[in-house]
């Protein structure tokens, strides 16, 4: 890694499977490390740097503090990284021991080494009880180590994949989409950027963060909010969000002038004192389409 990289870092399995498979699209643009105590997670990349957890023959952390320690005994490993890394983005899932207890170890350490940290989380299926109950327990800490932590229904989630026919083990398509933006914007390869300033006004907002997705055609940008609005990722109260980043990826036939119009539809649709800014990429297989990837914080 060089001085001021972009790191993508996947926690658990289900972090390691989104990681990896968004790092697909961004190779070039970050560097990606894989941290499990399974060895099969960190065998999803050729390209990824791994750490592997736990004694050996572990298969995973029954609980968050054995996560959090298993992690904490490779401190020197992951210092060298989070030292020259400028965005740490980490996915994982909240609910299991190495995804609830070390990616908030993590998020703990790459913050105190200047980092914006950005977490991108799964929270369990509504009937996975125990899971949910370790999920409320090792959220608040995750959101006070991280700039932002993005909460993302599974059930929600596995719904909208369902519908799209994408797998939500992969992020449904909207997980790999949500980290494209934020890596492409500050690898200043959209066609509107973003910068590091940009990114850390709108996630360093007291309170929580989520993210709505919307797809559809781009000359009609009241609906492509309002489908945004109707299918939230985590249900919570949206309207009073601080700060909006909203991302817009279009195929070639769509104009900057489509790209205004479908921000100030969003602008409109949030409150007056909401700060929005936005960036754009071109992603040609959209063909005539765009996908809005807007996170909300402040809520």
């Amino acid at each position: 890694m060089q001085e001021g990289s972009l790191l993508l870092v996947g926690v658990g399995g289900l972090g390691c499977r989104w990681a990896s498979h968004a790092h697909l699209n961004v190779d070039g643009d970050c560097d990606l490390l894989l941290v499990d105590s399974d060895q099969s997670s960190l065998e999803l990349s050729d390209s990824a740097s791994t750490v592997r957890l736990g004694p050996e023959g572990s298969e995973g952390a029954i609980l968050p503090e054995l996560g959090h320690d298993w992690a904490k005994s490779h401190a020197s490993v992951f210092a060298d990284m989070f030292d020259k890394a400028e965005l740490v983005i980490i996915a994982a899932g909240l609910g299991g021991g190495v995804g609830s207890g070390a990616s908030t170890w993590l998020a703990e350490q790459a913050r105190s080494s200047g980092a914006l940290v950005v977490t991108v989380v799964g929270l369990p299926f509504e009937d996975q009880v125990a899971r949910m109950r370790w999920a409320r327990l090792s959220r608040p800490r995750l959101e006070a180590a991280s700039h932002a932590a993005i909460g993302i229904s599974l059930s929600a989630l596995a719904l909208r994949a369902e519908k799209r026919g994408a797998e939500w083990e992969l992020g449904g398509g909207w997980v790999p989409s949500l980290i494209r933006a934020l890596v492409q914007t500050q690898a200043h390869k959209g066609v509107i950027n973003l910068d590091l300033m940009d990114l850390r006004t709108v996630l360093t907002q007291a309170g929580r963060s989520t993210v709505l997705v919307a797809q559809g055609d781009c000359y009609d940008p009241q609906r492509l909010f309002q489908k945004a609005f109707d299918a939230p990722l985590e249900r919570i109260d949206l309207m009073n969000a601080a700060t909006c980043l909203l991302h817009i990826e279009g195929g070639d036939q769509v104009t900057l002038g489509d790209f205004d119009r479908i921000a100030e539809a969003f602008t409109r649709g949030l409150s007056d004192n909401c700060h929005v800014i936005y960036g754009a990429s071109i992603i040609r297989e959209l063909e005539g389409e765009v996908r809005v990837i807007a996170v909300l914080a402040g809520l």
